[in-house]
């Protein structure tokens, strides 16, 4: 194995949002021997915690649900597959339609309606999910007027919606937007990106600007929209498969809730 890529929320990081100390340690063993760590998330760049941008060994984070990749070394994007103004001004007639929140990323920052980054409460946020979203979200009065504007810098797009309109919501953004793919990483949030985009697909990306083959990668999720599995062994949550030359080894949810992922990297 030559790269490591993991989703960070339910999967590298604990409940508490932290890595826990064995994770830290079977990481840096991994890093000593000269693998790539690579973070994949649906969370835009400077949402991501400082603690895993500068951790040592971190050179390349998979952002956007792979709408965009940075090189922590350069301070830099080094691929993007943003939705295409097409995409965007379809989405912003479903967010008239529907009333919901609707958040943005451009360039790695996320901008959400002024009322939901004020309380997210209101919106089914958790306790932590609403202090996550007061840090990061950047307020805008005017969300859907501001999507219009930057609607050709788009990294992403994401509904904040109830979850009994969840299944709804994802037909009707598969029908009436061209060009993306919908995924959910959350109970109450439908993320769009470009068809092209996807944890998966911008993984592969990376493998082969790195000279690493998809038998030498292996990825981590617990999520719809970690779909890594086309890019390298794949660990995902609840029952885990985790494909190796056609053998498939079962390994119980309760070992990345305790420790993130370093059984199967050990």
């Amino acid at each position: 194995i030559r790269l490591i890529a993991s989703d960070l929320d339910g999967t590298l990081l604990t409940d508490c949002k932290e890595l826990s100390p064995k994770t830290r340690e079977v990481l840096d063993l991994a890093v000593q021997h000269g693998i790539y760590i690579v973070p994949a998330t649906g969370r835009s760049f400077h949402s991501i915690p400082e603690m895993i941008r500068n951790y040592p060994g971190v050179e390349y984070v998979i952002t956007a649900n792979g709408g965009a990749v940075y090189s922590v070394r350069e301070g830099k994007r080094v691929y993007q597959c943003l939705l295409e103004k097409e995409s965007v001004e379809a989405a912003i007639a479903v967010r008239k339609r529907e009333n919901m929140v609707l958040e943005v990323v451009i360039d790695g920052v996320p901008y959400a309606e002024e009322a939901y980054v004020k309380d997210p409460i209101q919106y089914l946020a958790t306790e932590y999910g609403a202090k996550y979203i007061k840090a990061t979200r950047k307020p805008v009065k005017d969300i859907c007027r501001f999507a219009q504007k930057h609607a050709e810098e788009l990294d992403s797009i994401s509904f904040v919606c109830r979850y009994e309109d969840k299944e709804r919501l994802y037909t009707s953004l598969d029908k009436e937007i061209p060009n993306i793919y919908v995924t959910s990483s959350v109970p109450n949030l439908m993320e769009v990106g470009h068809i092209d985009a996807g944890k998966g697909k911008t993984l592969l990306w990376l493998l082969k600007k790195l000279e690493i083959s998809t038998e030498e990668a292996m990825a981590f999720g617990d999520a719809d929209n970690d779909e890594l599995e086309e890019a390298g062994s794949l660990c995902q949550a609840n029952w885990i498969e985790i494909e190796r030359k056609n053998e498939y080894i079962q390994l119980l949810q309760t070992l990345l809730n305790d420790h993130g992922i370093p059984y199967p990297v050990e």
